[in-house]
């Protein structure tokens, strides 16, 4: 369990959270990564392809990129300029972090694969959380997912980047057949294949008792959103929710590796009602943008 006490505007989040993976039952190795950084409320799950330890290597290189980079910025400060690629200005600063840390992870595997050639056609997917007392930041390459159960209801926070989900939002195939098609599973996006990438992000408010669930397709393949909602609301531990849905994934043939990383928020205690609250991203940029110049003037 972490506490997390913002610097800026005195707000204060708990969260508890808990992660595994599972070779399951028809691989030899285990391509998933995953990472729980509690101190920087970030977690990720990624899913490597390309045979032979190269999706593995796709895979780890991602989760440690966009770690690296992302404690790198905040520690810094970092500026727009400092950010790999170019900023989006529809999103909060930390929302550029986690952008910039996918677009560099990506780079770096597009890369490695075209300089060795037991890393050619090497790839990853992946899915990044970030979690603050005042925003949630969700972002994905691939058909890695990120659920949210608040108020017992579920909601993906990612959009599967395959060929049958694209075509499932263009009316021409339904989500019965998207499910059973021999193409479910060909993806549209993911790192390492193209030298840029066009993450999706989602920015929202947290709730308190919201619960976030991260996951590889070694659990989707098996496990529907409506079983995910009724196991995840009958639950209340992460650790053992996480140990529960594997369970169930090995039971039903385990034919992929599975990741799951389960993040509960609870206490969240925001600024009072006024303009504070309505001000909070405005203060914590402009004190950040202060403190950048002092030091630029002392030395």
């Amino acid at each position: 369990m972490n506490t997390y006490v913002s610097p800026w505007i005195g707000a204060i989040l708990e969260i508890k959270s808990s992660g595994i993976t599972d070779v399951g039952l028809k691989r030899e190795g285990n391509e998933d990564s995953y990472s729980i950084e509690d101190s920087l409320g970030l977690y990720i799950v990624a899913d490597g392809m390309g045979g032979h330890l190269a999706g593995e290597i796709a895979s780890k290189i991602s989760v440690e990129m966009i770690n690296k980079v992302f404690r790198k910025w905040i520690d810094k400060d970092a500026g727009d300029k400092e950010i790999f690629g170019q900023p989006d200005s529809s999103l909060s600063r930390k929302g550029n972090f986690i952008l910039g840390g996918i677009r560099l992870a990506n780079r770096v595997i597009y890369e490695l694969a075209l300089e060795k050639e037991e890393y050619h056609g090497m790839g990853t997917t992946v899915v990044v959380l970030l979690v603050t007392p005042s925003l949630v930041i969700a972002a994905n390459v691939g058909d890695s997912r990120i659920y949210m159960v608040r108020d017992g209801e579920i909601e993906r926070l990612s959009r599967d980047h395959s060929i049958v989900a694209e075509q499932v939002e263009m009316g021409m195939m339904t989500k019965e057949e998207a499910e059973n098609s021999p193409l479910r599973h060909v993806l549209t996006r993911n790192l390492g294949s193209s030298e840029e990438v066009d993450p999706e992000i989602f920015e929202i408010e947290p709730a308190n008792n919201d619960r976030f669930i991260l996951c590889s397709d070694g659990l989707t393949d098996l496990v529907t959103d409506t079983e995910l909602l009724n196991m995840s609301e009958n639950e209340p531990d992460p650790g053992a929710l996480c140990s529960n849905l594997i369970d169930i994934v090995l039971k039903r043939g385990a034919h992929d590796n599975a990741t799951i990383i389960s993040v509960d928020l609870t206490d969240i205690h925001k600024p009072k009602n006024g303009i504070f609250k309505n001000l909070g991203f405005f203060i914590e940029d402009m004190i950040i943008s202060v403190k950048r110049n002092i030091k630029k003037i002392i030395h």
